[in-house]
């Protein structure tokens, strides 16, 4: 497929969009878009350079790199894994998950990058992927309960569908997770996680834990694992592999960023699920890993900054507008309405510009992540870590100022 008009906007997120084609209706592009968003908003009024170009180059990199067997042989003498028990890692190299990525490499819905002019706008870097049915939740009020109900998958000769969940894996309990509340209310709740002692604030656990949230309601809702089993609609051997193959990618996202001196704390995977009826009349079943690995999906720190668009965070709730949103979500609640509605009403109804500092760190964060991750100079002119992080230091202190 050569020609751009073959492409149409099949969907306009706010810091992503996807297109497909009426002459290949097996694949999908996603275009990452230098908008973003904070506070669940949507998209903010100003874009960040090189956003979209770099994500789409990094998660390149990680499908490319998770999809060969020789980097999981070689992931068993990482020196940055020795950090975890011991007995944990034994267990994880032997078990049979590992041994087919050993095998076979991680599969994924990742099919390359190209380029492509879309709307008369110069060529853009698109990543293509298979394309997955996204089946979304049926929203019911009973008895003053809001409850989402989940389809069940049509029986097809070849089905590609997302599984609704966010799979959430942590290597420790930074300062602002919301891990810190769940073990706060249930004492046992570290011991469901499987870690043997209850987790310290700033420090590493034994081993690497899971939680799932859900990823096609309107605000991310932290789940059960009785609850998500359910929620995937899979076997449990399915979910089990799911489970598995999460830790497995965790550990070996963990090594590489540590091999690029950054710390990588937690993050989340999505996973689509693929389907075929064989000759024999039998069903076969693969998950592959989907959507993007980037450092929207995860939390890297580097010296004691986290590289992420926290900093944007930090400096929009010094202003009255980030407020009115929190109280607005929060009063939606009992309301039961939409809380962009009740922001409409108050009087910092809309987030304001960033200011030039703020806007200057922002227009370097991505390409510098993806130049140190990738290794060579991907986005050109961008500032080392080091320098980036004395812009962040210098903007820090302005904001609490």
């Amino acid at each position: 497929m050569d020609r751009a008009e073959e492409l149409l906007l099949n969907y306009e997120g706010s810091v992503k969009n996807v297109y497909r084609s009426h002459v290949d209706p097996h694949h999908m592009w996603f275009q990452f878009t230098d908008d973003y968003s904070v506070f669940d908003w949507g998209k903010m009024p100003d874009q960040i350079a090189n956003k979209g170009e770099s994500l789409a180059k990094i998660g390149a990199y990680f499908f490319e790199q998770l999809g060969t067997p020789a980097f999981w042989h070689e992931l068993k003498k990482s020196s940055h894994l020795k950090k975890f028990d011991r007995e944990f890692l034994t267990g994880r190299f032997r078990n049979s998950v590992y041994e087919e990525l050993e095998k076979s490499g991680l599969a994924s819905h990742f099919m390359g990058l190209v380029k492509r002019s879309l709307g008369g706008k110069e060529d853009q870097v698109l990543m293509k992927v298979l394309a997955a049915e996204v089946l979304h939740p049926t929203k019911k009020t009973i008895d003053g309960q809001t409850i989402y109900f989940y389809e069940t998958p049509k029986e097809k000769e070849r089905t590609l569908r997302l599984i609704p969940l966010e799979v959430v894996f942590r290597f420790g309990m930074g300062k602002g997770s919301s891990l810190i509340q769940r073990i706060q209310e249930n004492p046992d709740y570290a011991a469901i996680l499987g870690l043997k002692e209850k987790p310290v604030p700033d420090s590493w656990f034994a081993r690497p834990v899971i939680e799932f949230f859900t990823k096609l309601e309107p605000k991310d809702r932290h789940l059960s694992w009785q609850e998500a089993a359910l929620m995937a609609g899979l076997s449990g051997e399915l979910f089990e592999k799911l489970v598995e193959t999460a830790i497995d990618c965790a550990l070996a996202l963990h090594h590489e960023f540590a091999e690029k001196g950054l710390e990588l704390w937690d993050g989340k995977f999505e996973f689509v699920l693929l389907t075929e009826k064989l000759p024999t009349g039998e069903t076969r079943s693969k998950l592959l890993l989907a959507d993007a690995i980037g450092p929207d999906e995860l939390r890297l720190v580097y010296g004691d900054k986290q590289l992420s668009k926290e900093f944007i965070r930090q400096y929009y709730r010094t202003q009255p507008w980030s407020q009115v949103v929190m109280k607005a979500q929060k009063d939606a609640v009992t309301q039961g309405v939409d809380w962009k509605e009740l922001c409409k009403k108050e009087t910092y109804a809309e987030p304001e510009p960033l200011p030039k500092t703020v806007k200057y760190i922002a227009d370097h964060l991505y390409g510098t992540i993806a130049n140190r991750i990738i290794g060579k100079e991907i986005i050109k002119d961008q500032l080392s870590l080091d320098q980036l992080l004395i812009a962040l230091d210098d903007m820090l202190l302005e904001v609490k100022r």
